[in-house]
Parts: structure tokens; sequence; C-alpha cells
């Protein structure tokens, strides 16, 4: 969806159907946006927060939140976010739960319930999005399969994509292939571990919220293993993290980002990889 094609008509479709997923009849009263003077997408979007993402770069796309929360958790947004195709926005759900509680703490299944809980509402909402004509991942994935021209650099390096976002992971995958990569996916951390073990990518594409097995801890794993523990991780998330943690991978994205930003960094990882194994051999 382009910017100009958000009003306050899509906003508020956006919002009741989120709405009506994340809570049960006659709980609490829908946000209204009745009232507010809105004369272009601009005035729209101010009803959003935005999100403060490092532009450094000029490739880092915008994200917009709206804390609407659900029956069982008060901290779930509505998002609408510009990722990997420039200019291009659309809605989806961020469950905003990556505490970290480990294993060893007395709630951890309580909390893990509320995960599980979470996760399946997200994908519930974000697919009566799609059935609702309001422009989710799945718009992403399908227009960037149509620009998936030719124009691929045949390099032959292969990169397994790790998201737990499957319509993500799909249009990564899409647009890597499409610069002559080899692609595999994975949508949980376990999966990722065991794609990384058998298939033994160049790269691995982490992203960090996963359900169960978050990205540092698959990137732990990995680090022990010794059939896995020469392959570089390239991180990427929308959360908070420190220095420290992302000084473990190799690389790092900070979602949303375009996709010239997400080649420039593959190929960045790639030739200091090359440069490494040229200096030790």
């Amino acid at each position: 969806m382009k910017l100009e094609s958000l009003s306050l008509d899509v906003l508020t479709s956006a919002v009741a159907v989120y709405w009506g997923r994340a809570y049960e009849e006659n709980n609490g009263a829908m946000p209204e946006f009745a009232g507010r003077k809105i004369n272009c997408p601009e005035d729209v979007l101010d009803l959003f927060k935005k999100e403060v993402v490092d532009r450094a770069t000029g490739q880092v796309g915008a994200r917009y939140t709206m804390r609407l929360g659900n029956r069982n958790y008060p901290f779930m947004k509505l998002l609408l976010q510009e990722h990997l195709i420039a200019g291009e926005y659309f809605f989806a759900v961020d469950t905003h739960d990556e505490m970290d509680i480990k294993p060893e703490y007395p709630d951890f299944e309580s909390w893990m319930h509320v995960r599980r809980f979470n996760g399946a509402l997200k994908r519930d909402i974000e697919h009566a999005f799609a059935k609702a004509g309001i422009d989710t991942a799945a718009r992403i994935r399908e227009m960037a399969a149509q620009r998936a021209a030719a124009g691929a650099r045949g390099c032959g390096r292969s990169i397994l994509v790790v998201d737990d976002e499957e319509e993500l992971a799909e249009t990564m995958e899409t647009l890597l292939t499409a610069r002559g990569y080899k692609v595999l996916t994975a949508c949980d951390g376990q999966a990722a571990v065991e794609a990384a073990q058998t298939h033994h990518p160049d790269l691995v594409l982490l992203d960090y919220e996963l359900p169960e097995m978050d990205g540092f801890e698959v990137m732990a794993a990995l680090r022990s293993d010794s059939r896995c523990c020469d392959i570089p991780i390239l991180l990427a998330t929308a959360s908070r993290v420190t220095m420290e943690e992302i000084s473990r991978a190799d690389g790092f994205l900070a979602k949303p980002f375009h996709e010239k930003l997400l080649y420039e960094v593959v190929e960045r990882i790639f030739g200091q990889h090359e440069e490494s194994e040229h200096e030790t051999s």
C-alpha cells in the first residue's frame, strides 16, 4: 500500500478487524477516531506512535505502532510498516512479548502460554486482515515475486533465512534468490538449528523474535556445534538489543529495512568471511 492510499477508513477497518479477534464480545470499547482532523495520510500516521529507528543508512523502513492489547495481554500492538520494498506499507501485529524469562524461572510455563496465545492470535488477525482486503506482508511477498525478474548473479552461495513470519521469510527468499543465492527457510529456532546442521549454509539470516527458542539461543547452539560454528550469522530484529548482544553476530539489521540494505549487508559479510578464510589459509 502506498502511503497516499492510507486513510482514516483504512485504519478504522484495520482496527475493527484487530478488535474483533483480540477481544471477546462486549469486552471494552473499540478505539474511535471521530473528531480528529484528518486531511491527509500524515494525519492518520499521527494516530500512531512512530518507532525511532536509526536512519543513517537512508535505507531503513518506517514503523508505526498503536498499542491495542488483547484479552489476555495489554501490550500487543497494531503495526504499520514499510519493510523490504521501499514505499510500500502493510499492516501487521507486533506481539511485543520478548521479555527474557528463562526456563528456570517459576512463571516460565505461564509466560510461554501467553506467548503461544499471542502468536496464534497474531496469525489469526493478519489472516483476517488479508481476507478483508487490508494489505499485509502477503502483499509484499506478491510484489517481490513480480519484481524478481532477471538479474541473478549466480554466485551460488547459500543462505538460511530464519523468521517465524512465513510471508516475510518467503519474501526474503524471493528477493535473495533473484540475486543469485540459494535460499533455505526455517520458521522456528529448532528447525533453524537442524537445517544449519544438515545443509551447512554459507550464511544464516536470523530473526531474533522466534517462538520457544529465540535468536540468541539459536546462535549459541550453532556456535557450540563444530558442524556450524564457522557459519556467519546476520541478526535481524525490531527489538531493542544491546551492543554486547549485537557483537555476538557477524552483522546486524534493525527491522524494518529496505531490500537494498539487505543486499549490501549480506555481500559485506560474505566479503569479510572470504578475507578471513584467506588470512587463515
